[in-house]
């Protein structure tokens, strides 16, 4: 955040209480030069090192003849002191005056407030900067101690609007970023906050300092004691007074963690770890959330993304073989459907990197526990269809759009109101189709603009599902599959597209009551049950694989766990169409349709894509252009315009990849033509930080005559995390330079 240009003039302002925060608010306006500072403590000693030490302009006396002068009056002493420093300066305060304070309980100085004027005045209108340290004094003085913090202010019903204006200005002059806030839920939030910490910091010291193994417990404390108790070395005094001040929003926070502390000892007790688990991850995923709010307010600004080059070698072969991580889809998928089931399930091989991490996050914010227990490897404490527990924050799925839609369905079907977000990227995207799911399932639905994120969605009574879908999207398939899953009764649903095969089957080995006939989707109400599933190969790293083994002579190569099928968006059918030698068995013993595929050297036909072939292909058209390449003759791929605009994009940038690469391409209003078999040379490539864009790169590239440098991969690292091992498995040259 950058500091605020300051060019208001405060005049005369009053600190009384030349403490840590006094002596703070006193420097840091005198050093903006925005008002003339007078300052008054009962320590004389203090008034003399507040002059001497430029804290302060003037030491001043509580008389009539300083406060009647006085443009804004600082509180800054105890909270018990309040009434008595209120009585001494009521009656010769102007009516224009504002009066603050910076304690951080407010319910008891507007009490103060009201029992010293008889009223609630208009120019009283408290504050509470969130800052400070374990020091007191006005040598502790830090003038920029409030910056890129929050300060709160309290308004009352009857304070003077332009005496709150100025309060606000006052605030943001030190840099602070200013919040408004009513009393009560103040004081309840800074018991939760605050308070509570401080409570359990100085019991806690104490407790152990009165123990009979104190001196060893002391002896050989480390870090983690030492952070804990940290705040235990504030001011007994001040602390002493805010528990008087702020008691039942104290005693209500207390009473909260005592029943959450009775629950984590019965859990000891009876030696259950994965409710002890599930507690500590949603800490964890709670206390995360702070400090990225945190790094937000102190950084302000994003950190430097490093671009990322992959140098290739022109290839002769691929041989070997390989086994590739579990299909990034699918992982997000069935880790859901685990979440909602009842009962443990193992998943292995599943993705655990890029945005799966995103959905697998997202559930463990609302109380999933879900436990690493290997190399890809997880065991999911399935909670049941409506079992899931409001997160502490909303939920943000960052640029993970199919974390999007798939959860989207699955927390209208819960009982509590959610808050979706996502990162700039997604916050933009209009996403009707999606909500319009939601509204079917009879949830309600408020977005912030134009059926865009952030959301926030309150489940009401459920409905069955009867619609069909318009638009071709496997995601928007797959979200209204599992909204039925929270229907009554019967549901089905009209696809778009025919590739739900894989849902389908995904869902079945959880339990489903699901059909698929052709277009047709039927679910009637059911309970998921755990299972044990092992995920196949993702897809677009197969794609990859695949096409160089297709290109490249004397190639030899099987891939030991392919998602197998017609109709799951996977390249092998049109390969296979294309005369490609490729041989595929399916393993029987598998729920999900996956097997070992060879794959060798063959001269492709060139191809016509009808728009439906062209939909059905979307995810892998970047590939499948680069195969267009190396064919016999000329390819044409029809209906790239009928496309969601993203998809274009990407054809758009792989066109001019080939184009560059000496590849003749033209493009004829909705009709691409790509010649096949023309000399493909050139150096350097661009993805354009496009994870499918830079697997079709990387084939085009080490099909390249010369060898040839692929720009901008840092997103295909992030998705392919794997991708240098598989390259050495398989004898490829590929240098990553970061």
């Amino acid at each position: 955040m950058q500091d605020k240009m300051v060019s208001e003039h405060f005049g005369n302002v009053l600190i009384i209480g030349l403490g840590m925060i006094g002596g703070s608010f006193a420097k840091a306006l005198k050093n903006k030069g925005v008002a003339t500072l007078f300052g008054a403590d009962r320590r004389e000693a203090e008034l003399t090192l507040g002059v001497s030490t430029g804290a302060i302009d003037y030491a001043a006396r509580l008389d009539e003849q300083t406060i009647a002068k006085m443009d804004v009056i600082v509180l800054a002493t105890p909270v018990r002191a309040m009434v008595s420093v209120l009585k001494e300066i009521h009656t010769f305060v102007r009516p224009d005056t504002l009066i603050t304070d910076v304690g951080s309980t407010k319910g008891s100085v507007v009490d103060a407030a009201k029992e010293v004027f008889g009223f609630s005045p208009t120019n009283f209108i408290p504050g509470h900067p969130i800052a400070g340290a374990e020091k007191s004094g006005v040598l502790a003085a830090n003038p920029h101690l409030f910056e890129r913090h929050m300060a709160i202010v309290t308004p009352l019903p009857e304070s003077d609007p332009f005496l709150l204006d100025k309060l606000y200005k006052l605030w943001e002059a030190v840099g602070s970023d200013v919040v408004g806030m009513d009393v009560e839920h103040h004081d309840y939030v800074l018991a939760s906050s605050s308070h509570l910490p401080h409570l359990l910091a100085y019991t806690l010291v104490d407790t152990l300092a009165n123990s009979e193994r104190s001196q060893d417990v002391f002896k050989f404390a480390a870090g983690g004691f030492r952070d804990f108790t940290r705040i235990a070395s504030s001011d007994p005094v001040m602390w002493r007074d805010v528990f008087l001040a702020n008691k039942d929003a104290t005693l209500a926070t207390l009473d909260l963690f005592t029943d959450r502390l009775s629950f984590m000892r019965q859990a000891i007790v009876e030696g259950d770890g994965a409710s002890m688990f599930g507690v500590f991850s949603r800490a964890k995923s709670a206390r995360d959330h702070f400090l990225r709010l945190l790094e937000q307010r102190t950084l302000g600004a994003k950190a430097e993304v490093k671009s990322i080059s992959i140098s290739l070698s022109s290839v002769n072969a691929v041989k070997g073989s390989v086994s590739l991580m579990g299909d990034k889809s699918l992982s997000h998928r069935v880790v859901i459907l685990a979440a909602l089931s009842d009962g443990v399930s193992i998943i292995d091989n599943l993705d655990l990197t890029g945005n799966v991490t995103v959905t697998v996050q997202a559930l463990r914010d609302m109380g999933v526990v879900i436990d690493d227990i290997g190399l890809n490897q997880v065991r999911v404490h399935g909670v049941g269809l409506r079992g899931l527990k409001a997160p502490i924050a909303p939920i943000n799925v960052h640029s993970s759009i199919t974390s999007l839609y798939l959860l989207l369905p699955v927390l209208a079907g819960q009982q509590f109101e959610v808050s979706v977000t996502a990162d700039e990227a997604l916050l933009n995207r209009p996403i009707s189709s999606l909500l319009a799911i939601l509204s079917s399932m009879g949830a309600s639905v408020e977005s912030a603009a134009a059926d865009c994120l952030p959301v926030t969605i309150k489940s009401r009574v459920s409905k069955s599902l009867d619609i069909a879908l318009a638009q071709f999207s496997r995601r928007l398939s797959s979200a209204a599959m599992f909204a039925c899953l929270f229907a009554p009764s019967e549901s089905q649903i009209i696809l778009a597209n025919d590739d739900g095969e894989i849902d389908v089957d995904i869902l079945k080995a959880f339990g489903a009551n699901v059909e698929l006939e052709g277009k047709r989707f039927k679910s009637t109400s059911s309970v998921l049950s755990a299972t044990n599933l092992t995920l196949p190969a993702d897809v677009n790293k197969t794609a990859l694989l695949l096409a160089l083994a297709c290109l490249c002579p004397g190639s030899d190569l099987s891939i030991e766990n392919a998602l197998i099928g017609q109709n799951i968006g996977s390249l092998l059918p049109f390969v296979d169409k294309l005369g490609g030698d490729v041989d595929f068995t399916k393993d029987v013993s598998s729920q999900l349709p996956q097997g070992k595929v060879k794959a060798r050297f063959s001269q492709l036909s060139n191809f016509e894509l009808l728009p439906e072939d062209t939909t059905r292909l979307r995810e892998s058209l970047p590939v499948v252009c680069v195969l267009a390449a190396f064919t016999k003759g000329v390819s044409k791929i029809y209906g790239v315009r009928s496309l969601a605009y993203y998809y274009e994009d990407r054809i758009m940038t792989m066109l001019d990849g080939l184009r560059h690469m000496g590849v003749n391409v033209t493009l004829d209003n909705d009709v691409i033509y790509i010649e096949g078999g023309s000399p493909v040379s050139g150096s350097s490539l661009d993805s354009g930080g496009d994870y499918h864009i830079a697997l079709a790169m990387l084939a085009l590239g080490m099909r390249s005559r010369e060898s040839c440098v692929v720009h901008d991969c840092q997103k295909l690292l992030e998705e392919f995390t794997e991708l240098e091992s598989v390259m050495v498995a398989l004898g490829l040259q590929c240098d990553v330079a970061r």
